[in-house]
């Protein structure tokens, strides 16, 4: 098998110089032909990459010969793509800049003034660039994330305890957890991610979406417990929930039966964009104080007076540093390798109807190297962002309203895979880096509150965590269709499943709220042997059989069967259209 996989990788490379010049390049047939069912993706080794090659670096180079036939269509489909490009890019703006700027403001404050928003921007938007430009999977969002904060908030207190200076404390971390996540990349060892099924998959989904719902909770809390005296809370609060009740009903309008679907899908794409535009206008007419975004007045390093290059080797204590890095980049890592790769699974989620195939390898090696280079700088970690990515995948699709069984649901009919949209977002994001101070005439009420909110409730419908707890609560004859029978899987089972699975969501949140939050990386890789022995942890109450029907390895015998069906009529076309092409 292997002697294989490297005949016909070979080939592939050879075939990458030979791809037509026609503006839709046809997919490259790569090494392996077994398919996995492991969690949401139940698409062949070829189209996610996700083997091990027995090979040097035999992942990238894989997934450069299967994305670059399509390097052309990228951009070419961007500009044909108006205007889901520009709307999707508007969208992803706001909802990039706003968590940039409240993460940024939050460990400007944690750190005494050592870095903060414009650091988070210059990392979102610098590596953003260069990454919609040379990456195998554009449509993946890299930003310093929550859980980044995070670990680097940790990372902070436990440096100046020790009298290291922060910035090279997290210039060393960097260096070596860059250093981990290109050794991962060259040795296939991304392919490991296929044991995270999706019981880990909804769960870290889930646990984001928490998040982001959290924080904009204690946004809106804070203007009445700690800023009350300062702004005017009610007017605040008002403005919050009107901004998200308009982001809401917009982003539904494509559901409504009003004027024609080209229309509706219009008003739907461009929701968030207005909605911010107009309670930043509502905010600006009224007459008592809101409170602005914490940006500050203009573009400098946050530490007043210190120059871009970080001094990773300060006297007394260069040793020091570089083992607290060491150390530190050891759960770093393995947060980067879930976090990034289950960004990349949900991205390329066969719900999508992407085309033109994954690049787990070469997306998480150029990852090493932003990791690298960018705390060198003062600036900080970065990696794929949910529910970001999966939003903006959906915001680039054209979709169908399907209703049946009294319920309704929205399906991706196809989606504008393309390159220029990603990076319109962050040239967006960099070029309010020179007027960064005047962003202060959007209040927090708008971005910080309703947009956290939004991002946070929009990124929960669809996920199969949150879509079972709901069933908890509803009367099973209201049930919508299930891909599983009640002898396979009985309700009890179902519901214990999800209670397990919800208390993890619970486990992770606490910790990440803990002084052990440096661990949490530690606690979210936990999922997966936990879910393998699900069956032995519950005593056989739940077995191993309905654990894997609830998590989507096994599927249903009727699901079984429609899929065989399915399979048989494609292998068959495929036959008849191989036979045609030699006639």
């Amino acid at each position: 098998m292997a002697q294989e996989q490297d005949a016909e990788a070979a080939k592939d490379l050879k075939d990458v110089a030979a791809v037509s010049k026609d503006e839709e390049a046809p997919p490259v047939e790569t090494t392996q032909k077994t398919s996995s069912k492991r969690g949401s993706i139940q698409v062949t080794a070829e189209e996610n990459g996700l083997y091990w090659s027995g090979r040097f670096a035999g992942g990238i180079r894989a997934d450069i010969a299967r994305r670059l036939p399509w390097y052309k269509s990228d951009w070419v489909d961007g500009v044909r793509g108006c205007p889901k490009t520009l709307t999707a890019a508007l969208y992803m703006f706001f909802a990039c800049l706003a968590p940039g700027i409240a993460f940024g403001a939050f460990f400007d404050q944690h750190s005494n003034g050592q870095s903060g928003v414009v650091e988070y921007l210059v990392t979102q938007s610098v590596s953003g660039i260069i990454f919609a430009i040379i990456s195998g999977q554009p449509l993946v969002i890299l930003r310093p994330t929550g859980p980044i904060t995070v670990f680097i908030s940790q990372l902070y207190s436990i440096s100046t305890s020790l009298g290291v200076p922060f910035l090279a404390a997290q210039a060393w971390t960097g260096i070596f957890v860059g250093s981990y996540m290109i050794i991962i990349a060259v040795t296939d060892s991304c392919a490991a991610i296929r044991q995270c099924s999706r019981f880990t998959q909804d769960m870290f989904g889930f646990f984001v979406s928490t998040i982001f719902i959290f924080m904009g909770t204690s946004n809106v809390v804070d203007k009445f417990v700690l800023k009350a005296d300062t702004y005017s809370s009610m007017h605040q609060l008002v403005l919050t929930f009107a901004t998200l009740y308009f982001a809401v009903t917009l982003a539904g309008f494509g559901k409504t039966r009003y004027f024609s679907g080209k229309i509706r899908e219009l008003v739907s794409d461009f929701a968030v964009p207005l909605a911010v535009i107009v309670g930043a206008a509502a905010a600006n007419l009224l007459t008592v104080p809101i409170e602005p975004l914490p940006v500050p007045e203009q573009f400098e390093p946050t530490q007043i007076g210190r120059p871009w290059m970080v001094d990773i080797c300060p006297a007394d204590t260069c040793g020091m540093a570089v083992g607290i890095g060491a150390c530190a980049a050891i759960p770093l890592v393995l947060l980067f390798f879930i976090d990034q790769n289950v960004t990349m699974l949900l991205t390329q989620h066969p719900d999508h109807k992407l085309k033109k195939g994954g690049a787990f390898h070469w997306n998480f090696f150029i990852l090493g190297c932003f990791n690298i280079i960018f705390p060198m700088f003062g600036c900080p970690y970065v990696t794929g962002s949910l529910p970001h990515s999966p939003q903006f995948v959906k915001a680039l699709a054209t979709t169908t309203i399907i209703r049946e069984g009294g319920h309704e649901r929205s399906e991706v009919v196809s989606v504008c895979e393309n390159r220029l949209s990603p990076l319109l977002v962050n040239v967006l994001v960099l070029a309010t880096l020179p007027i960064i101070g005047s962003l202060s005439i959007i209040p927090t009420a708008v971005v910080c509150d309703a947009l956290f909110l939004f991002m946070g409730l929009s990124g929960l419908p669809g996920n199969e965590l949150f879509e079972r707890l709901k069933l908890i609560f509803t009367e099973e004859s209201l049930y919508p269709t299930l891909k599983w029978t009640k002898e396979e899987v009985p309700r009890s089972r179902m519901h214990v499943f999800t209670i397990i699975q919800f208390c993890f969501v619970g486990l992770l949140f606490g910790v990440s709220r803990s002084p052990i939050a440096l661990a949490f990386p530690v606690f979210l890789v936990m999922s997966i042997p936990t879910r393998m022995l699900l069956h032995k942890i519950t005593c056989g109450y739940i077995t191993a059989v309905q654990v894997e029907i609830l998590d989507g390895v096994r599927l249903s015998s009727p699901v079984e069967q429609g899929d065989e069906k399915k399979g048989l009529e494609a292998a068959t076309d495929e036959e008849a259209s191989k036979n045609q092409v030699e006639l």
